[in-house]
């Protein structure tokens, strides 16, 4: 039951790796004690001097904005001077910089080659960024036996985000032959340190039996654990076993209480499961108006179980305005232009409108699907990493 119920809604599917770092680096915390305005004049001195590890706390400060202003021009000159003396944290800060495009013109080739230096003085945060790039080939070639070897070096070491990125590769046959038992043993490490993501995507496994065997109760104690550190997927899934009783104890309130939170953190699949608890007063208090504006959300995000059941709720006028026009705007946008033959629902909905009304709401659909265009992997400026912000 669990695993159909989950599949269906897409929630515990897919396990999820990181993608690049931009937290401090290990190297970096070395070096970054908080800096006041007295230090700053002695501290500059020492840079001028020569003395690398000054020079990468100019560099930082400069890269931060404290104590002078931000400037990123100023961070590449300093860090620039540091990394001539190898120092590996100027090394990881050059390669977040080229890759950002911060004080130069983005270059990832120049980028990875920075986190390589770094990468070889063990910086894992280097070696994990380096690994990222080569796996997605992201600005350079895709290279995965390479990303397998510095994420294996990073993991080996205890980083965290690499074991789980390490697993997900495992998981997937990515660079290597697919082996589940190891991804299990990988999310484990990872999940064992307290990261979510890795929580997660170990509750994954247990509830598939993939490199281990089935187990739904174990599924949601790491969903849970996952969930209560604000993983969306997992508040969304968690909601869901609240709801289907599998692995915990039956419970709509506890399922309405994990479906918000997912939802408000812009979960599509927890907001249109919210909505249908509104509409059906399951877990809270029915309220026809709280339920179509979950499913609105949702159906803005091309949710289109939520856009589907967004079309009824216009057609009816249950908790929005009779709106035959928008019914079937809905309800021709949650076909996704996969169906040539329109459904029953559109050919009643347009039998009641005039074929004026019906096709400015097909040319809506149309500009609709052009201004929501499928979303594109992540880039440089939707990150996660050290300190996740999912």
């Amino acid at each position: 039951m669990l695993c159909l119920q989950l599949q269906r809604f897409g929630i515990v599917l897919t396990c999820f790796a990181y993608v690049l770092l931009v937290g401090v680096s290990s190297a970096e915390s070395n070096s970054s004690a908080s800096l006041t305005a007295r230090e700053w004049p002695k501290l500059l001195r020492q840079a001028q001097h020569g003395d690398h590890k000054a020079q990468t706390r100019v560099a930082i400060a400069f890269k931060d904005g404290e104590v002078v202003k931000q400037n990123f021009a100023e961070a590449m000159k300093w860090f620039s001077e540091a990394a001539k003396h190898a120092d590996p944290s100027a090394e990881w800060n050059l390669g977040l910089m080229y890759c950002l495009g911060q004080g130069v013109e983005r270059n990832v080739s120049a980028g990875v080659q920075w986190f390589e230096l770094a990468a070889s003085h063990g910086v894992p945060e280097a070696q994990f960024n380096a690994a990222y790039l080569y796996e997605t080939g992201l600005g350079v070639q895709q290279n995965l036996g390479r990303a397998l070897q510095l994420y294996g070096e990073a993991a080996d070491s205890g980083f965290a985000p690499a074991q789980n990125n390490l697993a997900h590769m495992y998981e997937n046959g990515e660079g290597v032959i697919r082996d589940p038992v190891a991804a299990v043993t990988w999310y484990m490490k990872s999940a064992m340190q307290g990261d979510r993501r890795a929580q997660f995507n170990l509750a994954v496994m247990y509830s598939k039996g993939s490199g281990i065997p089935r187990d739904y109760g174990k599924a949601a104690e790491w969903v849970e654990r996952s969930a209560k550190q604000g993983h969306r997927e997992a508040e969304t899934a968690l909601g869901d076993l609240y709801l289907g009783g599998w692995g915990v104890h039956q419970d709509d309130h506890l399922a309405a209480f994990w479906l918000q939170k997912g939802a408000r953190q812009g979960d599509p699949t927890a907001q249109t499961k919210l909505g249908l608890l509104y509409l059906n007063g399951r877990g809270v208090a029915h309220d026809d108006a709280l339920g179509a504006m979950w499913l609105s959300q949702a159906a803005e995000q091309a949710q289109h179980e939520a856009q589907a059941k967004l079309a009824l709720l216009y057609e009816w006028g249950r908790g929005v305005p009779r709106d035959l026009n928008l019914a079937y705007f809905w309800q021709l946008l949650s076909t996704d232009g996969s169906n040539t033959e329109p459904s029953q629902q559109l050919h009643d909905l347009a039998g009641s409108m005039s074929a004026e009304n019906v096709a400015a709401a097909e040319r809506h659909v149309s500009e609709w699907r052009v201004a929501h265009p499928a979303k594109s992997p992540a880039e440089f400026n939707a990150l996660v990493g050290v300190r996740p912000v999912q």
